[in-house]
């Protein structure tokens, strides 16, 4: 089915043999700062005023798919359409249909509160290859809480049941924060009943691609509670069994938090992620970026062409380097600490990233207390 997602050992390997030989494999459109709601904790969402007084002018349709054909041209195959909603932007519909012209695996990011019948009828003449749908709460009191949308999770789970309907592939993410946490086994639930793949987290990114005063803050959990909230997750999607399997390897020195990108590096050690080697992003206003969370390394792939700015792009993450007492730190291997965190929760990448730290030493207590406290109800011990 064209709906049907590349598996991740493909994607995993396209991305190897991409890096060796320097091609931009995967591409993110951030189409637009605006969105239909306010969630708490979101990294990017702009009203319209705050748009307007960056300076900044949105890209149209016709610069957003000459650069895709540009950005093709150098290897591109993987693009991923996000915001913002990107479904608010107006030429949304327009742009879908020209990039899908291009041969190019497609998928969008989307709350999912504006799919409804006429957006899937014309979804469905050219499937994208999944929409990931954020999935907030399991009711619209969470959502009102949450998001602002006192009617997000009836739109929501419509327009889950209207894509679904259509065959066309969904995956649900789940951000949690101190609004929707008591949501959360019905939202686990919901994803297995209706057998669908959901990614959770309940690590929030400090929002200063957004806001740069923002760095190392956000609405959301302290880095133990964080913690706590990321061991129930891990037991609530896997299950018992693979939950105290991953406790022993936690005790082992083996395994890490299920979630972030990569294991923290020696200082001295480039990045070991995708982004700025085989993976950018372009926001609203025309900024490349090796990654949606940090505001630099920055090119200008619409006034320089594509290839100068991923060469720039390229050669300016290959510079970064990790915070030197992650060189010395023994659980390195397991903190899964990325470069755009140590940025947004230091404002620089060669400072110490206190609030994970916490979050990660937090962690195997957080999980053993929750799997006895698990084996306590279950009545095994």
């Amino acid at each position: 089915m064209a709906s049907d997602y590349i598996v991740p050992q493909v994607v995993n390997y396209l991305h190897w043999k991409a890096e060796k030989k320097k091609v931009p494999l995967s591409g993110t459109f951030d189409l637009s700062p605006l969105c239909n709601m306010d969630c708490r904790m979101c990294y990017v969402r702009m009203t319209k005023e705050e748009m307007e007084a960056t300076g900044g002018r949105p890209c149209t349709v016709a610069e957003w798919v000459a650069l895709a054909k540009e950005a093709q041209e150098k290897g591109m195959l993987l693009l991923l359409l996000t915001g913002g909603e990107p479904f608010l932007w107006p030429g949304f519909q327009e742009l879908y249909a020209e990039l899908k012209k291009l041969g190019l695996v497609i998928s969008i990011n989307s709350n999912g509160t504006l799919i409804n019948e006429e957006t899937v009828r014309w979804l469905k003449e050219d499937p994208p290859t999944r929409i990931n749908v954020t999935l907030y709460g399991a009711s619209d009191e969470t959502y009102a809480r949450l998001c602002g949308n006192p009617h997000g999770f009836t739109q929501t789970t419509n327009a889950i049941r209207l894509l679904r309907e259509a065959g066309i592939s969904v995956k649900l993410n789940c951000s949690v924060t101190p609004y929707n946490t008591m949501d959360v086994p019905e939202i686990i639930a919901y994803a297995r009943e209706h057998k669908l793949q959901i990614q959770s987290s309940a690590y929030m990114f400090p929002p200063m691609r957004r806001n740069e005063a923002m760095v190392g803050a956000n609405d959301r959990f302290s880095a133990e509670e964080a913690a706590a909230q990321q061991a129930r997750l891990a037991y609530l999607q896997h299950g018992e069994k693979w939950f105290g399997g991953h406790v022993r390897a936690l005790e082992a020195g083996e395994g890490s938090m299920p979630f972030g990108e990569e294991e923290c590096q020696d200082e001295g050690e480039p990045m070991h992620c995708r982004a700025g080697k085989t993976a950018f992003w372009v926001t609203w206003d025309g900024r490349m970026l090796p990654c949606g969370m940090i505001n630099s390394p920055v090119a200008y792939p619409f006034e320089t062409g594509f290839t100068a700015a991923w060469d720039y792009i390229m050669e300016e993450s290959s510079k970064i380097r990790l915070p030197v007492s992650c060189a010395s730190c023994q659980s390195k291997k397991q903190c899964n600490t990325c470069a755009a965190m140590v940025m947004t929760e230091t404002g620089a990448f060669s400072r110490k990233p206190e609030y994970r730290c916490r979050m990660h030493g937090a962690y195997l207590p957080a999980c053993k207390t929750y799997l006895e406290t698990a084996g306590k109800r279950n009545g095994r011990i």
